[in-house]
């Protein structure tokens, strides 16, 4: 194991994590991360992903549902994951930020060696224990992606698998650059 992913199994970065679980599960941030629709995003609460990255300050977000376990490169939500990182890679100077809220109920470590084995760089990954952010936003299917802007106003969603081709053109003339 890498120093890096011994850092990250500390306890104390762990219990960090799980206390933003737990304050997704109560519902205390679930409406920092993504709002539901017409909601505002709270610029007092910060949801923390699997990392412990606060979320980045964006013009647009881009969240998708998915269930990261079990983990095979047939999935739907790993090609959803890949097409978020190249979202990520060539709007993120622009004001877009990404996001993944994982639904399948993996423990944070898994999710943590999701992350690394996933290449997700600059996407954030965040637990979903209990459902609650799904339950939130009306998610009834995986993957659901949903576009929302800084104020949590949502854009445009995609109850099925999405192409990057499709949200490029919901970013057409909204993205600053």
């Amino acid at each position: 194991m890498s120093q890096h992913h011994r850092f990250l199994k500390r306890p104390s970065v762990r219990g960090l994590v799980v206390l933003a679980a737990a304050a997704v599960a109560t519902g205390t941030i679930a409406a920092a991360v993504w709002p539901a629709a017409g909601g505002t995003r709270s610029q007092d609460a910060v949801a923390y992903d699997v990392l412990h990255r606060a979320p980045a300050p964006g013009t647009l977000h881009l969240v998708a549902f998915l269930a990261t376990q079990p983990d095979t490169a047939a999935t739907a939500s790993r090609s959803q994951a890949v097409a978020l990182q190249s979202l990520q890679t060539q709007y993120g100077a622009k004001g877009l930020t990404t996001e993944i809220i994982d639904e399948s109920g993996a423990s944070v470590d898994a999710l943590v060696n999701t992350y690394y084995d996933w290449q997700l760089g600059t996407v954030r990954l965040l637990p979903d224990p209990t459902g609650k952010l799904a339950q939130r936003h009306a998610v009834h299917n995986l993957p659901t992606v949903v576009l929302s802007d800084a104020n949590g106003t949502v854009v445009k969603r995609w109850d099925a698998p999405v192409l990057t081709v499709e949200v490029a053109q919901a970013l057409t003339g909204r993205l600053t650059g």
